[in-house]
């Protein structure tokens, strides 16, 4: 009898720890997001359609870390996450790590969302809703003002995607 009582005590307290150790998670807030308005200078997709970038921080104040690693919105076709290395924008194919108890900021000239194939244009002024995906599951919701952004804004070089990682 007492060894039951000794296995099923022993049992219950590797099943506290194991819940335990399950209910470590990211926690995710998007902070200061922005997205470029487009105009005449604007990029073009293969498509012909017009493309632009969303800038904000992301912070991760929970306990693992996340991969973001897509999204959508009803005004673009899809949502890219991207990079800028030696002046050049690049998808990054396994997407953007976030670590545990971090924030990585999304800025022109270094990491950022695309937003591809507009179907509206995007003036100053004007908001537009863009759900992030994180590998972990969760979705992010974000409401975006459009700003007027001078491409003159953007840093390239030292100061661009190697030093993204915040404290």
């Amino acid at each position: 009898m007492k060894k039951g009582l000794i296995g099923f005590a022993v049992a219950a307290l590797v099943a506290t720890f194991l819940t335990g150790c399950g209910e470590r998670k990211a926690e995710i807030t998007i902070e200061d997001p922005v997205v470029r308005s487009i105009d005449a200078m604007s990029y073009k997709d293969d498509a012909g359609k017009y493309m632009t970038g969303s800038f904000m921080t992301i912070k991760n104040s929970g306990g693992a870390d996340v991969t973001l690693v897509g999204g959508s919105s009803k005004d673009a076709d899809r949502i890219e996450i991207h990079e800028v290395v030696g002046g050049q924008m690049q998808p990054l194919s396994d997407g953007l790590v976030i670590k545990a108890g971090k924030s990585v900021k999304l800025r022109m000239g270094g990491y950022h969302v695309m937003l591809l194939g507009l179907n509206r244009d995007l003036k100053a002024g004007d908001e537009i809703t863009v759900t992030l995906e994180f590998d972990d599951g969760q979705s992010i919701d974000y409401t975006a003002p459009v700003k007027d952004i001078a491409m003159d804004d953007e840093k390239y070089g030292a100061a661009g995607s190697s030093d993204m990682a915040m404290k």
